[in-house]
């Protein structure tokens, strides 16, 4: 038996493959893998966070003890929407021990949204465009919507676990290269989550409206309303295709379509009388 030590044929060591495509396959398959696990963990988080017991929503408002509102300067309107919450709480599933508080601020922003603990914050410049309270509790019910489907603990619970990830993952919380390229794609995918809580909320509300007024007249208004204002501040104009995928929300003009097919297919009455806003409604928007 004899040994040889030959030498290794020539270009054993060398890839057919440039070496600068070889790193652009393994960066993109990387970090492909990073958001596919961030969406997972963002949706984990979403789910665990649903099953917290509201109880513990309130108690850990309390411990924050976060000002919402200004309820010492506006006791009126903060109780008249108080009220109008209550209405339509009892056409909307809550079960027992949830319950939503209504804070007024008196900033002119167009704008209302719900929070952990029940919490719903109205903003005067919303309020000032209100032209009835049946597009009022259109809005009203729609926040307290989100507040039953347990949608603000829910995009917390997402968004902590989202953090965590990219902690994690790259060693921050979205900076650099890697933790922008994850942030993006995990934007573009809450966004279609949070559309999702949207159209559930816009249904909900909408069966609510129904039921405490026998109509579901004002509705499409609210929608009107917000097309205008974002016609006003928007100078420039996305193409459709485009606005629809990257929007928080589902577009003005497929709410009010939904909602003309929801009550096409539930058989509500389109058409009512509609219910006037408190006499002095305008004189508590007056006041500073």
């Amino acid at each position: 038996m004899r040994y040889e030590n030959r030498l290794p044929p020539e270009g054993i060591n060398t890839s057919r493959v440039h070496p600068l495509r070889q790193f652009l396959q393994l960066a993109v398959g990387a970090v492909v893998l990073v958001v596919i696990l961030v969406i997972v963990l963002q949706y984990a988080g979403s789910f665990a966070a649903r099953r917290i017991p509201f109880s513990y929503e309130l108690r850990v408002m309390e411990r924050l003890d976060i000002e919402l509102g200004e309820a010492q300067r506006h006791p009126q309107m903060t109780a008249y929407l108080n009220e109008l919450a209550a209405r339509l709480s009892r056409h909307l599933p809550l079960p027992d021990g949830m319950s939503v508080t209504v804070h007024y601020d008196s900033e002119e922003v167009f704008n209302a949204f719900a929070t952990v603990g029940g919490n719903l914050l109205f903003y005067r410049g919303l309020l000032s465009r209100m032209p009835d309270e049946n597009t009022l509790a259109m809005v009203m019910a729609h926040e307290i919507s989100h507040v039953l489907h347990r949608d603000p603990v829910a995009a917390v619970g997402g968004g902590i676990a989202s953090t965590i990830a990219l902690l994690g993952l790259t060693g921050n919380a979205g900076t650099g290269v890697a933790g922008q390229l994850v942030s993006q794609a995990g934007m573009l995918t809450g966004v279609q989550f949070t559309r999702s809580m949207e159209i559930a909320a816009d249904d909900a509300a909408l069966a609510a409206v129904n039921a405490m007024y026998g109509h579901v007249n004002g509705a499409s208004t609210l929608f009107e309303l917000f097309s205008a204002n974002r016609g006003r501040q928007s100078s420039t104009r996305q193409a459709r295709w485009l606005e629809r995928f990257l929007s928080t929300h589902p577009l003005d003009e497929d709410r009010i379509r939904r909602i003309s097919q929801h009550v096409q297919e539930q058989q509500w009455r389109s058409e009512g009388e509609l219910t006037p806003l408190p006499a002095d409604f305008r004189r508590w928007l007056a006041v500073d």
